[in-house]
């Protein structure tokens, strides 16, 4: 099927108007039928979502129905409640507080607040009062009701993006400008309660739960359906919405990209579905699914589509390790609470930016989980953009790791972590390494040695178990950087992967090919070598690879002297191959295709 032909319905890529995409007849998944069931028993109604994931085109969803656009209606869940004698259409407010420049000082941000209000009220062609924001939002409603003589419904999209805008500006950023608009949001949001009489149904959007910007302090018949099982699925598209609606695009880009459809159903999902808001339904991310039928190449779309400053000053500011987060055990009260996304701790902050999504057992527990490949491999790449000198650098050994893995290229492979190691500084690994694992594990052994007699064979103990916990640390912090890193160059990676006979420390898929991959550390050039054999013995004997068609198998040890890769050993096609640390060294000498690369990126 031609990519361009008229027979594919269109995509509404980037619309977030809902009655353009009614009058265009582009796909629209129907999510109307949660519309009137929002108001029953509930009169201020919030929920949160991540950014790009249908919060405006909810709102304007919302804003077309209460007004009683009943032609953009026709066919849809909600036609037959609209056709009811129990529906009545509302005066509407809506504002959108995105994109008002609050980063500019207060006094802009107020102007074009102010802006918006005068043009509801010329929507409903009637005057505003007063020159203060707060006044005229308050004078708005009480005026809008008593002219028509019906409650009104307020509708408010990213209510928090005034002072998101401001804690973005990392370069830039003015602590007392943060409190300076929270103070003034607090104040102005604080106004829906006062005007309660005036009110019919109230809807807040937004990213995260600020709990000091007044709404959650002030509003206390607020109802927060943000985890609610109920609107589980009320933003984003479910498997059956996706194959349901999505069918002719799904039968032509497989055609495109040389694909069965059940092979292609499950890259998108690998790629796009996985979140999830109460721990349990999983839906797409309908921005990257739209624009990946769009564009039929598998990017991520999502991470491209915001400002990554941020979330990169942020992930080195913390030193995270990121398969910290992954199946990271939350209590109820967390996944409701998460806290001031300005001050929460990394989960916290990950879980509402999005990176982080919820899963629940059997038992009922909640973690925390990367929703998908595409969110675990862009968060991966901002992570590793943190590991090189410059942005330039990391994004050549991003497409080299890529090109190495996608032909099997293991020297080479081996050569791109090693530069990787280099760039790990001192501070990397005390950082990294000893605040969160070292010193906590080291003080429990300290606490229990200082019970016993300090006598010589307790302190030789004592220093040997220490040696065994650096090691086992140390290892553990060069596997979780790898898996970064190949996260970024998005290949499946699944740490401490479990067959009949053991773990695997890193089995990794990058389109048709499996690596295993077993890691060691140890002291000396000797013992390194040593190490590696080692852990390709306890691959072989212990069948790592036995359940994957001609897997790749790699045992690579590090040596603590010079903290980075001594030795390896690999088995490719059956053909078993050792590279020491002198066969290693002559790898990383500059190559052309390192220099080519290095300058495309350029």
């Amino acid at each position: 099927m031609d990519y361009m032909s008229p027979k594919l319905p269109e995509l509404p890529t980037g619309m977030q108007n809902f009655a353009e995409i009614r009058k265009r007849n582009t796909i629209y998944v129907d999510k109307t039928g949660y519309l009137p069931f929002l108001s029953w028993g509930r009169k201020v109604v919030f929920c949160a979502r991540p950014r790009r994931f249908g919060k405006s085109l909810t709102v304007l969803t919302l804003d077309a129905f209460y007004s009683g656009r009943k032609d953009l209606f026709k066919g849809l869940a909600a036609e037959k409640f609209m056709n009811s004698s129990n529906f009545t259409p509302k005066p509407i407010i809506r504002l959108d507080m995105s994109g008002m420049g609050s980063g500019k000082g207060l006094t802009y941000f107020e102007e074009r607040l102010t802006s918006r209000l005068r043009s509801n009220a010329i929507r409903h062609k009637i005057a505003t009062r007063g020159t203060d924001s707060g006044v005229i939002f308050s004078c708005l409603i009480e005026d809008l009701h008593q002219s028509l003589s019906e409650k009104i419904v307020l509708l408010i999209d990213e209510y928090d993006s005034p002072v998101l805008n401001v804690i973005q500006k990392s370069q830039t950023y003015d602590q007392s400008l943060e409190e300076n608009i929270r103070e003034y949001m607090r104040d102005f949001y604080s106004l829906i309660k006062v005007n309660d009489e005036h009110l019919d149904f109230v809807f807040i959007t937004g990213i995260s739960k600020f709990s000091r910007m007044g709404v959650f302090s002030t509003l206390n018949n607020l109802v927060d359906i943000s985890n609610d099982s109920k609107f589980a699925a009320f933003m984003g598209l479910t498997q059956d919405e996706l194959e349901r609606n999505f069918t002719p695009h799904v039968v032509a880009t497989a055609e495109q990209l040389k694909m069965g459809e059940v092979e292609l159903l499950n890259h998108i999902r690998d790629y796009y579905d996985g979140f999830s808001f109460d721990g349990e339904t999983r839906v797409y991310n309908p921005f990257s699914t739209l624009l990946f039928f769009e564009k039929r190449k598998f990017k991520k779309y999502w991470i491209e589509s915001g400002s990554n400053g941020l979330i990169r000053k942020f992930l080195k500011d913390q030193n995270l390790v990121l398969d910290d987060f992954s199946g990271l055990k939350i209590t109820e009260d967390f996944v409701s609470s998460p806290g001031e996304i300005g001050s929460t701790p990394p989960a916290g902050f990950l879980y509402q930016a999005g990176y982080l999504t919820l899963r629940k057992d059997d038992q009922g527990s909640f973690s925390l989980d990367y929703p998908n490949l595409e969110v675990r491999a862009a968060l991966a790449a901002l992570f590793t953009d943190n590991l090189y000198p410059s942005l330039t650098q990391a994004l050549t050994a991003r497409a080299e790791m890529g090109d190495y893995l996608g032909v099997g290229d293991i020297p080479n492979l081996i050569a791109n972590i090693r530069r990787l190691y280099s760039g790990l500084t001192y501070l990397d690994h005390t950082y990294m390494v000893a605040p969160r694992l070292v010193k906590r594990i080291l003080g429990v052994f300290s606490k229990f040695f200082e019970k016993q007699n300090q006598d010589l064979p307790v302190l030789k103990r004592k220093e040997t178990y220490l040696e065994e916990i650096r090691q086992k640390l140390g290892e553990s912090f060069y596997r979780a950087t790898l898996q970064a890193c190949l996260w970024g160059a998005e290949a499946n990676t699944l740490p401490e992967a479990r067959n009949n006979l053991g773990r695997i420390d890193l089995e990794a898929r990058y389109k048709d090919q499996v690596y295993i991959i077993e890691f060691k550390t140890a002291q000396g050039a000797r013992a390194t070598m040593k190490a590696a054999r080692a852990g390709m013995a306890q691959i072989r004997k212990r069948d790592y690879g036995g359940s994957h068609k001609n897997p790749i198998l790699i045992s690579m040890a590090v040596d603590l002297e010079i903290r980075n890769i001594g030795a390896c050993v690999f088995v490719k096609n059956g053909e078993t191959t050792t590279l020491d640390s002198r066969a290693l060294d002559r790898l990383n000498k500059p190559n052309e295709k390192s220099e080519a690369n290095l300058k495309n990126a350029k």
